[in-house]
């Protein structure tokens, strides 16, 4: 028994505590979740959206083509030219005219340069939405394998500290068998190793669950059994300290999110503002239709030359309601972009403190770990010697399984406080 728990210690203490290390199955899942999620989908044709529109701005600026026509019919016929076969004049009842028109505009208050400059800032927020889109992936996916490989492990913890138990009734059915002990020792033996066995049908059930999960969110069917580790490495997360919000405000997406749609906004202002300026375009048409030129009813065609300027003067005050509400939505705009840099710089921080603090549980329960495998050898040393009860070796190796259990947990923190800390920094990525 002693050498049995004194393997055990070795193996997965070898196998757990390394630093420098990073298990690399987060990455591949960090990718098969980005490819797969409809939400970065959705983002990405919300980029194509957005391209489009600035190609549909661009187009603004150029000239434009428009074939038309009309028809009317009179009841009452109008009296057009008088001809020498029609002294009395001509009756038209029928009025009609096809055109094709050319029309550029020159002057238009800045509409169309605001609306191109918008269309652009516009696709700066769809790129953004892409970004944090593809860092809540990547944190999600770290967050159900991290998941799936703790209850894999606990799940290997629990089954050997069955196996212990189940070894330790063995020696104490040896000795009722010679009689040494009585039943009760080996009763209350039982009834841990039932408890045992139970856990390790919950611990089992609970690994497939989660590891369903973690196929949901990569796209694969959910029974599919996924490569995992078996137990977590201690990341490294030696990170500089220098200018860490200064980092994470030039990375983060939220940040130029809401940094573009300030601009969007601004350009929004001048949009409305330039309905209220002097406008100016030029035009140019070919048609063909009856009554022709002459005024004759015998269809015809004509051709004609346009310039058309309009200055607003006086709408009652209509450009500055409407400009002044356009200017409160960029200013809340802009206090949205404030308190999101107050966010990130929260976050960041409190990111890097929990690093600290769950690099300090790690560490304590790594010794706890140590203290309570050795607890176990003396009492099992004890029990053998009759110095010690059944259920003080019981309880040691409770006390082991609890210590592993709260080793894996603090693993777990810990990567997940490493997650957690890129996220923030914005530096979550696939490679």
């Amino acid at each position: 028994m002693k050498q049995f728990y004194f393997s055990i210690l070795l193996v997965l203490l070898a196998v757990n505590f390394g630093y420098s290390q990073q298990d690399t199955l987060v990455f591949k899942y960090r990718r098969m979740a980005v490819d797969y999620q409809q939400s970065v989908k959705m983002a990405e044709k919300n980029l194509e959206g957005a391209d489009a529109r600035v190609d549909a701005a661009k187009a603004g600026f150029l000239p434009r083509f428009d074939l038309g026509g009309n028809y009317n019919y009179f009841g009452n016929p109008l009296q057009l030219g008088v001809t020498e076969e029609t002294p009395e004049g001509q009756e038209l009842s029928n009025k009609y005219q096809v055109g094709l028109w050319l029309s550029q505009p020159v002057l238009t208050g800045g509409y169309l340069k605001n609306t191109k400059n918008m269309a652009i800032a516009r696709t700066g927020v769809a790129q953004s939405y892409i970004g944090l889109s593809e860092q809540n992936t990547m944190l999600e996916a770290d967050v159900q394998y991290l998941t799936a490989v703790t209850k894999k492990e606990i799940n290997l913890l629990v089954i050997k500290y069955r196996e212990s138990i189940s070894e330790f009734l063995d020696v104490i059915q040896d000795r009722v068998d010679e009689e040494i002990v009585g039943m009760n020792e080996l009763y209350q033996t039982k009834v841990r190793y039932n408890d045992a066995q139970y856990e390790v049908i919950r611990s089992e059930k609970e690994f497939r669950v989660s590891l369903m999960g973690l196929n949901r969110l990569i796209g694969v069917p959910l029974e599919t059994a996924s490569l995992h580790m078996d137990s977590l490495l201690v990341v490294d997360w030696n990170q500089p300290g220098e200018e860490r919000v200064e980092k994470a405000l030039q990375l983060r997406p939220e940040v130029s999110l809401k940094e573009n749609e300030v601009s969007m906004n601004q350009y929004n202002e001048k949009i409305t503002a330039s309905a209220y300026n002097p406008q100016f375009s030029v035009g140019a048409g070919a048609t063909y239709g009856a009554p022709s030129p002459g005024l004759q009813t015998d269809p015809g065609g004509n051709y004609l030359i346009t310039a058309q300027l309009a200055i607003p003067i006086f709408y009652w005050g209509q450009k500055h309601d409407n400009v002044f509400a356009m200017q409160k939505i960029t200013e809340q705009t802009k206090l949205e972009l404030d308190r999101t840099v107050d966010i990130v710089t929260l976050q960041v921080t409190s990111a890097y403190f929990e690093l600290h603090q769950t690099q300090e549980q790690v560490d304590f329960s790594f010794s706890a770990l140590d203290n309570s495998s050795k607890n176990v050898e003396v009492m099992l040393d004890r029990y053998q010697e009759g110095l010690s009860s059944v259920l003080e070796v019981l309880d040691a190796q409770l006390y082991w399984q609890k210590s592993y259990l709260n080793y894996i947990e603090a693993k777990f923190e810990l990567n997940m406080a490493y997650s957690t800390y890129l996220k923030a920094m914005g530096e979550l990525s696939v490679q």
